[in-house]
């Protein structure tokens, strides 16, 4: 249990340093860095990269360690692919159910917001695209789905910060998830569907130029 405790903050803060292009791809860590910089043993270093190579975000070969994992855009298609797989159960699933007003009126609300206050709110978008569809998930009241969900979105997450960029991404999205959220609201699961696959679509539709762009970043950073 002591172990567990110790690896969970080592594996947060790598995670999250991967996701922020802090270590570019390729990036090799070394068990006895990182316990001096955590001031840990290996076992709970052991464990943070253990989980870190379960969630897809690096590699370990053997005798090479562990690595960051370099981009493969056969992977990230196959994650859009279980996106849409993942998704379109939940939006089936919301629309037979219904959705609560309470959840329908927020949620309407804020991406009617945001919409109304762009380009002002452009920043603000990619993050609350990923929270959008992760609600949903959750609202099916399946753990497990929403827990696959995030994971899978964690693996995305930069193609997301480097696609909803543009002034007609921006809007776009936003008028999808408006237009998603009227489907639920009907309960209408073939209009729920094609709105959802236009969605996830429009955003693998940019995956080379978000991994050009968020590589690019990442070395100018470190000149």
């Amino acid at each position: 249990m002591a172990k567990a405790s110790l690896s969970q903050p080592i594996y947060t803060q790598l995670s999250e340093r991967i996701l922020r292009w802090d270590y570019l791809p390729g990036h090799r860590f070394t068990e006895e860095g990182l316990c001096r910089e955590f001031g840990v043993s290996r076992s709970p270093i052991r464990e943070a990269l253990n989980t870190l190579a379960e969630n897809g975000l690096i590699e370990k070969k053997h005798g090479h360690g562990y690595s960051v994992k370099v981009l493969n855009i056969v992977e990230i298609n196959e994650l859009y692919d279980v996106r849409i797989a993942l998704e379109t159960y939940v939006v089936e699933t919301i629309c037979r159910a219904g959705m609560d007003d309470r959840h329908l009126t927020e949620l309407t609300s804020f991406w009617s917001s945001i919409h109304a206050r762009l380009p002002e709110m452009a920043k603000a978008v990619a993050a609350a695209d990923e929270d959008f569809h992760e609600t949903l998930a959750r609202l099916t009241g399946n753990t497990t789905l929403a827990s696959t969900l995030k994971s899978v979105d964690r693996r995305i997450h930069f193609v997301r910060l480097a696609d909803i960029t543009t002034e007609e991404r921006v809007r776009a999205t936003c008028r999808e998830h408006l237009e998603l959220l009227a489907a639920i609201r009907d309960r209408n699961e073939t209009r729920a569907r094609e709105v959802l696959r236009q969605n996830i679509e429009g955003g693998r539709s940019s995956v080379e130029r978000a991994i050009k762009d968020a590589l690019a970043h990442a070395y100018h950073a470190r000149e």
